[in-house]
């Protein structure tokens, strides 16, 4: 008798267990949108934090957000590498006056560990009494790789191409 109820209980497990394998196609689309969403949203919140911690001059904190190895490629400059030169790069740049960048995702991929941001940027400068610069204001385009880090997500590399100043009035 023991040996039946036990020939039945293997049975009805692996029934049970056979009749699913694994969650259903809509289910992996309902999470799929979920993650991307998740995603998209924690790398609007990075951009506008790393614009604020800059603003304020922690620019550590605002350092954060990019990876150790990040490359920043701005048109007209050369290339930023490491995540030491890139907050160097802001302290240097805020020794001439405030900056203010407003961001616009257009595209976004997401891609598992990482994402693919692509978007158009309007960065602003309010020059200093000292600085050579003066105040202006540039239209660019941007491509970001992100990663995702333990940390959170992170900037890999970032790419940007400043519009030449006879396409910026928009």
């Amino acid at each position: 008798m023991k040996r039946s109820i036990g020939i039945l209980l293997l049975t009805f497990l692996v029934i049970s267990c056979s009749g699913k394998n694994g969650p259903s196609e809509e289910e992996k689309a309902v999470h799929a949108e979920r993650e991307l969403k998740e995603a998209l949203a924690a790398i609007e919140e990075a951009n506008k934090m790393i614009n604020i911690l800059v603003r304020e001059g922690k620019f550590e904190e605002a350092g954060k957000y990019f990876a150790p190895d990040v490359v920043q490629m701005i048109s007209g400059q050369p290339p930023v590498k490491g995540r030491d030169a890139w907050v160097q790069a802001q302290r240097d740049a805020a020794e001439l006056g405030d900056w203010n960048l407003d961001l616009e995702v257009l595209d976004f991929q997401y891609l598992g560990d990482q994402a693919v941001e692509r978007g158009r940027g309007i960065q602003s400068f309010t020059a200093n009494e000292d600085s050579p610069v003066p105040s202006m204001e540039l239209i660019g385009d941007y491509l970001v790789l992100w990663e995702k880090t333990p940390e959170g997500w992170q900037i890999k590399y970032d790419y940007v191409v400043v519009a030449p100043p006879e396409l910026q009035e928009e």
